[in-house]
C-alpha cells in the first residue's frame, strides 16, 4: 500500500514538472497576444490620425487611448513594462513579458514621451494622449497622460 502511494506521489510529481514548461509558453503567450492586439488598433488610430490631421505647434490634433497592461494571474504572465520611442524614425512600442521584451513598429513618425510615459509599469489600465504636433520643423507625435478638464483647470489654478 505504502509503495503505491509513493509511486502515485512520485507519477504526480514528475506530471506537473513535465507540465510547468508548458503552462509558462501559454502564460507568456497570453500575456504577448493581447499587447498585440492593443497596439496593432492602436497603430491603426495613429496612422489615421497622421494621414488626416494636420500637425499645429499647439497640437490640435489628437487621440485618447486606453492601454491595459494584463497583470500577472494563473493564466497569464503579465505585462511587467510598456515603453513608448522612436526608432529610425519611426514610433514604436516595447513591452516586456517574462524578461522578454518584444518591440512593434505603431507608426510612420517619432513618437516622443514625458516623464509619466517614458515607462508604463504599472498593470491596469492607463488613458493616454497621443498629440500630432510639430517639433524643428518635423511632425512628431507626443505621448501624455489623460487629464480631465476639471483636472487640469485644477493643475493651472
Amino acid at each position: 500500500m505504502i509503495y503505491r502511494l509513493v509511486l502515485a506521489v512520485a507519477v504526480m510529481t514528475a506530471l506537473v514538472g513535465a507540465s510547468a514548461p508548458a503552462l509558462s509558453t501559454a502564460r507568456a503567450d497570453t500575456a504577448s497576444d493581447t499587447m498585440e492586439r492593443q497596439l496593432d488598433e492602436l497603430g491603426a488610430e495613429l496612422t489615421i490620425l497622421v494621414e488626416t490631421d494636420d500637425a499645429t505647434p499647439n497640437g490640435d490634433a489628437r487621440r485618447v487611448v486606453e492601454i491595459r497592461l494584463p497583470a500577472r494571474t494563473y493564466t497569464n504572465a503579465g505585462v511587467s513594462q510598456l515603453q513608448f520611442a522612436e526608432r529610425a524614425g519611426v514610433g514604436v512600442a516595447t513591452w516586456t513579458v517574462e524578461s522578454r521584451k518584444q518591440t512593434e513598429r505603431l507608426v510612420g513618425i517619432p513618437i516622443r514621451t514625458t516623464a509619466s510615459t517614458g515607462r508604463l509599469d504599472e498593470s491596469g489600465t492607463h488613458r493616454l494622449v497621443f498629440v500630432l504636433t510639430r517639433s524643428d520643423g518635423q511632425r512628431i507625435l507626443q505621448v501624455h497622460r489623460f487629464k480631465s478638464q476639471a483636472a487640469a483647470r485644477r493643475s493651472h489654478a
